[in-house]
């Protein structure tokens, strides 16, 4: 399975990269350019960016986006690139936190969606609406 992870040279998105490839998918790591890692040549690399949506390769099968700030992230990105499964990871950022939160409290279906770009909203609601 060719799967595209965008974010994957940092954080969580370095683990999700190795369980991947522990698992035998064909891994291509989307980045800015600007983090290294390790990983050699088990990892297929592309350099992109959001704002420009022709940077990217087209087909995935699975695409795990761990960068999307704001909703024309997401817009841009599918708009060009065909996946059978799109999975966007989001912080607890996109709660309002407090002492034992849950995910359900944050119901992006009936949030009123305003596409936006990373400088429209502050970094939680950007976040909220890229969900």
């Amino acid at each position: 399975m060719n799967v595209l992870v965008i974010g994957g040279t940092r954080f969580f998105g370095k683990h999700l990269v190795n369980l991947l490839l522990s698992k035998g998918y064909q891994v291509t790591i989307a980045t800015r350019g600007l983090s290294v890692d390790d990983l050699g040549d088990k990892v297929k690399r592309i350099i992109i960016e959001r704002t420009h949506p022709e940077s990217l390769e087209k087909a995935f099968d699975i695409i795990f986006d761990n960068l999307a700030y704001a909703s024309n992230d997401v817009r841009y990105l599918l708009d060009i690139v065909n996946c059978d499964r799109y999975i966007m990871t989001s912080p607890a950022a996109v709660y309002n936190k407090h002492m034992d939160t849950k995910e359900n409290e944050f119901d992006p279906v009936n949030k009123k969606l305003v596409w936006c770009n990373r400088r429209d909203f502050p970094y939680d609601e950007g976040k909220r609406q890229a969900e």
